[in-house]
Order: structure tokens, then sequence, then C-alpha cells
């Protein structure tokens, strides 16, 4: 018997309250694992979503899940088909992280959905790979062990922001950079990257990334946040709010005589993305930001190329993110990578979410991942 499975579920586009209800389990096919659920992270996509009510279809996506990061136990391996290599590495017990998301799903048609209380699951899209639920399905290209003493609500706030970063740095459509070496200490490359958002989930994430690869990073962020973006391998921050920031920035890069490959911009606004710009095309480096939101590119000027991560995102499941799951698994296991920016405890349940995508809609969440405990 499977086991019962329960949801956070927006019922409806733009509705303004998650409701707890019965969802389907999914079992796992080839290539996947099923994680209990035991804590979640809340980011921006996921109040965005509900809002705004984008990317998913008012036709058949609702009621839908959300959520993009998760940490938990496996308890389900694929029973038929040669699992990969990554599938094979797991048992069920294994403590992991992963990232999921409300783009992908199965098809109800494929999942027993006899129970009343899933009747309004059938013939709709199930969200088996979101994370706001009980049991989640993850792809094996993006699930890795966490030691034994780190906790889940550490390790939660990893996955999407590792993802996000990978896909804007290492592909060569976007920035091109190295990867960090498998286990050895990076030789300095004598080359700059810019990260603007620098704090941020998925900034913090780039910051290491790229300096374990071996690149000076230079993040801008706000003044309170320097000493976290520091400890994350930055070698200089300047501040967000600083009028001056551009002409700081311009200064210190020429200074410095080192080659300029190009800007990862974590916020991707026009107030970052134009200044940025500017940065880049006065600075003499490479004209190349690496853009997180659709529909950046529309702020390039000084003949500055922006091109977002979802140019990546159709290839990079097969492949850069194996690789990148791989070296994180290890970094975590010698302490080479950090569970950055460290998380804010929102509480115990399913009912906690909401209250945490309200107070990130806010604006208020500055250097911290909001985390819920399952």
């Amino acid at each position: 018997m499977r086991p019962s499975n329960l949801a956070a579920i927006l019922p409806s586009p733009k509705a303004s309250t998650l409701t707890i209800s019965p969802a389907p389990y999914s079992p796992a096919s080839s290539g996947e694992v099923v994680i209990r659920t035991h804590a979640v992270a809340i980011n921006p996509a996921d109040w965005a979503i509900q809002r705004l009510g984008i990317l998913i279809s008012e036709e058949d996506g609702y009621p839908c899940i959300l959520g993009c990061d998760v940490a938990g136990e496996v308890v389900e391996l694929p029973s038929a088909g040669q699992p990969d290599g990554r599938i094979a590495g797991l048992k069920v017990g294994d403590r992991v992280i992963g990232q999921t998301g409300p783009l992908r799903f199965k098809d109800s048609k494929d999942l027993d959905l006899a129970a009343d209380d899933l009747e309004q699951w059938r013939g709709k899209k199930v969200y088996a790979y979101s994370s706001f639920q009980t049991y989640v399905v993850l792809l094996s290209p993006f699930v890795a062990k966490i030691p034994e003493a780190m906790t889940y609500e550490d390790a939660v706030v990893l996955p999407l922001g590792m993802t996000t970063a990978s896909s804007c740095l290492f592909p060569e459509v976007m920035l091109g950079l190295d990867m960090p070496p498998a286990k050895d200490k990076p030789e300095k490359k004598n080359k700059t990257i810019i990260v603007w958002g620098a704090s941020s989930s998925v900034g913090s994430c780039g910051v290491q990334l790229a300096a374990q690869a071996g690149y000076a990073v230079v993040g801008i962020c706000s003044q309170r946040n320097h000493e976290l973006g520091k400890s994350l391998g930055a070698v200089k921050c300047f501040d967000q709010g600083d009028p001056s920031v551009v002409e700081s920035m311009v200064s210190y890069l020429k200074s410095e005589g080192q080659e300029v490959m190009g800007a990862y911009d974590a916020i991707s606004k026009p107030a970052t993305l134009q200044p940025l710009c500017e940065i880049l095309d006065r600075c003499g480096g490479r004209k190349f930001i690496a853009a997180v939101f659709p529909g950046a590119e529309q702020y390039a000027t000084h003949d500055v190329s922006i091109v977002t991560n979802l140019s990546t995102v159709s290839k990079f499941g097969a492949g850069l993110a194996p690789k990148v799951w791989d070296w994180l698994e290890s970094a975590l296991e010698d302490h080479r990578i950090q569970c950055m920016p460290p998380p804010e405890h929102m509480g115990e349940g399913l009912e906690s979410i909401q209250d945490a995508m309200d107070k990130l809609a806010g604006g208020t969440v500055s250097g911290r991942k909001l985390v819920v405990t399952l």
C-alpha cells in the first residue's frame, strides 16, 4: 500500500492562500528517487507564481503544488529498469537534498487516484516533482547526499541556488567558466567575475562556485552583507546602495588589472542590469551578463549581451547538472561549500509555508533564506 501524501496546494490562479490537502503519491520511475520531506526552502518563484499567476497553465495546471528546494530521506528507489550511476549510489534511508519545481509533472492516468480524497487530481497534471508536499520525486541529476552531521534545515538552502548559479556560470552559451576541480584546491586564474546580489540565495551559490573554480569574485550586495560575501570567497564587496558604485567598481577593476570575464546578475532587474552594463563597458572586460529572469535582455546597453539561463535549461539536466551535483556532494562532505545564506526558520508543517511566502514577497528578507520544517 502506497503512503498517504499531503501537500500545500495552490487551488487556482492567484489564490491568496495555499490549502492543505491530500495529493497523489508518485512512485519512483527509472532515474528517479522518492524522498520523505523534512525541510523546504522558499524562493521568489514560489510567491511570484502564486501572486502573478505566471508559468502554470490555467487550463489544466490547477490545482498545483509549488516548491523548488527540498531536503529529506530516501524512501523509494526504482523497482524496474537499469538505474543510472547517481541513483545506484543511493539507498533507502540516505539523507539528501534535491532541486525540484512545478514546471515538471506526471500524468494522472499513470497513477492510482481511486481514493475519494484524490478526486480533484483526476485528469490533471500531478506535481510529483514539487517540494511543498510530504513525498517528493527527485530526478537523478538533481540530488545529492548530505553529511550525517548536517541538518536538513541548513542543507535545504542550497539546491535551487546551486542549479541556477551553475546554469549561468558554466555553460558555453553563458559565462563559460571552468568548473571547480573535483577534489583539489583550485589554482588562481587571475581572472575576475562580478556577482551582483552576492548575498542572495542564487548569488551566494554563484560566489562560492566561482571562487572554488579559482576566479577572483567581486561581489555587489547591501553593506550589511559584505562580510557574508567575503566569507563565501569574494575578494571584495561593494555596496549596492552606494550612488557611486559604478565609479568605485570601475576604478577597482582597472587597478587590479585582471581580465574581467563578465557578470552574473542574481537579481536581474533594471536597477542592477543597467549599472552592470556601464561597469562592463568602462572596465574593458567581456561585455556579457548572465541573468536569471526572463526579459532581462531588453535592458542591455553599451553593446553588452544579456542572456538568461532559460537558454540552458533544456540541456542542463543531461549535461552539466550531474557533474555539478556530484561536485556538490563531495564539497559538502569535505566542507568546501557552505550552506549559505543562513536559514531563517519559519515554523513547522505545511501550514507554515504560506506565511513564509508572504514574508519573502514583502521584500524584507536579506542575506537569509526562509525555511520550513516538515
